[in-house]
């Protein structure tokens, strides 16, 4: 029987692809959980009718988790990262989006939402450690796990907030509340700053090479998202749609461009 090896050979392409996609999807959802607890943390009328854009975000935390389990799975991924890791905070994160589907009362919402976000902590951090790859520079594990949760997690919430209408009976909500996700973006590229600048300094000492993916991350992830920051603040208008989508869905392709390398 003649064996096609190119079929073999795309075997494991695809299940890296769809392991680094699951680890992916398992910390935007942990990003977008934990600036939600940031934001979710107002008094008065906000407390119990939080914005159009705040409920997306948290009944999108249980799809992302549910999808980030499957692709780990068929990615075979480690059983201990999927029964012991994702699994659990797949659970915790639909359990938080049920309760913000149903309008919940916001002690509950809160409770679920912060206990979401701290599995989900857990589940990222350890979960990076059966990474691969990466020449040797460990904080390109942390720029794919939690600066891909602070930084999307950040432009998620921005993006959503200038893409969902309001609704004519929402409450306004305070423009300040802007700052938290900027903050949480700044967070992230603070990260992304850090392990471009240890590529840098194994480039010029030539132990590591720069691969074409590192650089789509560099690109995508550090420097768009820098330049529609410069540019919302020369513009005095953190609320122009197309600068938020523009910088969100960078940072998508090129935080997977960096977690497909690592789990090369």
């Amino acid at each position: 029987m003649k064996v096609n090896h190119s079929t073999l050979q795309g075997v494991p392409v695809l299940s890296h692809l769809c392991y680094a996609t699951g680890l992916q999807l398992l910390s935007w959802s942990l990003g977008l959980a934990a600036t939600l607890v940031l934001l979710d943390s107002r008094s008065g009328f906000l407390r119990d009718h939080p914005p159009l854009a705040w409920r997306v975000a948290g009944v999108l935390l249980g799809p992302l988790a549910v999808l980030s389990l499957a692709a780990v799975a068929v990615g075979g991924g480690p059983r201990w990262v999927t029964l012991g890791l994702v699994l659990p905070y797949a659970l915790m994160a639909l359990g938080a989006s049920w309760v913000w589907y149903r309008g919940a009362r916001a002690d509950l919402r809160r409770q679920r939402e912060r206990e979401a976000a701290v599995l989900g902590l857990l589940a990222v951090l350890f979960a990076s450690l059966a990474q691969t790859g990466g020449d040797g520079l460990p904080v390109l594990s942390l720029a794919a796990s939690l600066g891909s949760a602070a930084l999307v997690g950040g432009l998620g919430i921005l993006a959503l907030g200038c893409t969902v209408r309001r609704r004519r009976d929402e409450v306004e909500v305070d423009p300040n509340c802007d700052g938290i996700p900027v903050r949480v973006v700044a967070t992230g590229l603070g990260i992304m700053a850090l392990a471009a600048s240890d590529v840098g300094r194994a480039l010029l000492t030539g132990s590591a090479p720069l691969p074409a993916s590192l650089g789509l991350w560099l690109g995508c992830s550090l420097l768009v998202p820098v330049l529609v920051l410069l540019a919302g603040r020369r513009l005095s208008d953190w609320n122009r749609p197309l600068l938020w989508r523009t910088a969100c869905l960078a940072a998508l392709v090129g935080q997977l461009a960096l977690q497909t390398t690592l789990v090369a």
